[in-house]
């Protein structure tokens, strides 16, 4: 498996939004519980707000079909996703080449 890095820019937080996010954390639990996602974390201190994910998998078009399935994304609230393989250099993270 290779490491993909996913990365999110948030639109403006809304009530709507807030009250997604417990479905949104409970989505990336799963990931991670599957070792599917292997870091994640929210990029702040510039605007737009977003996140960074390190996930797991064999493709750019099936990293991207499983964060379909992300809450977040499903209700509009990502305005922006990339996904891009990440050739590591240095260091490692279990489970990625």
């Amino acid at each position: 498996m290779t490491a993909y890095a996913v990365t999110y820019a948030y639109v403006p937080e809304t009530e709507e939004m807030v009250a997604t996010r417990p479905s949104h954390v409970e989505f990336l639990s799963g990931l991670h519980e599957q070792g599917t996602l292997l870091v994640s974390g929210r990029l702040t201190e510039a605007e737009p707000l977003g996140a960074l994910l390190i996930i797991k998998g064999e493709s750019v078009d099936e990293v991207s079909s499983v964060m379909d399935g992300d809450p977040f994304f499903q209700a509009g609230f990502v305005a922006e996703r990339t996904v891009r393989k990440w050739n590591i250099t240095f260091g490692s993270i279990e489970g990625a080449e």
